[in-house]
């Protein structure tokens, strides 16, 4: 497995703040910290009920400053996904994860495709690139880009394609396949 740089190593627990409609139909194993928490609305005596939310908001936030609980919105958890786009890694439900593409890989859900600038291209010979994005992500072609060289500043559009491979393009090229490298 690729050693991912995303912050997200040492995360035990993601909690999201998604709508029910908008959140996937499968149920998937709740924390213990976060059950804990829905624990106390159950309780009828109000001064209790309130002791209990002041103890178990006071554990997930323990957590959190100790890295144990990370807490993301929609948005943040998109960010995250096109983040990691183009890496293989294992299923993380949390992420979207937990379903397998036609080559085995963890897929990420609502991320097939993703548009960058591109901040730096180096040259690997024979016509390959090595190109930087915007995010930090840097990709290659494993095949040469045949008519005009990429330059800082273009455009580049991403695609998952089969089995587990992407195809790159950059604007005014052809699509070219390429991997993530960093």
């Amino acid at each position: 497995m690729k050693r991912l740089n995303t912050g997200l190593m040492g995360v035990f627990l993601c909690l999201t703040t998604v709508s029910a409609s908008a959140a996937p139909q499968r149920q998937q194993p709740r924390p213990e910290i976060f059950t804990d928490l829905l624990q106390c609305r159950s309780i009828t005596q109000d001064a209790e009920r309130l002791a209990c939310f002041d103890r178990q908001v006071g554990a997930i936030d323990a957590a959190a400053q100790r890295d144990e609980v990370v807490v993301l919105d929609k948005s943040e958890l998109n960010k995250t996904r096109k983040t990691l786009f183009g890496f293989s890694f294992p299923k993380l439900p949390f992420l979207g994860g937990g379903e397998e593409d036609d080559s085995g890989e963890a897929k990420v859900d609502g991320v097939d495709q993703i548009e960058a600038v591109i901040t730096s291209v180096r040259s690997l010979g024979y016509g390959k690139w090595q190109i930087g994005l915007e995010d930090g992500a840097v990709w290659a072609t494993t095949e040469a880009i045949s008519a005009r060289d990429p330059k800082v500043g273009q455009k580049i559009e991403l695609k998952r394609a089969a089995m587990g491979s992407f195809m790159g393009k950059v604007e005014g090229g052809r699509a070219v396949r390429m991997k993530r490298v960093s």
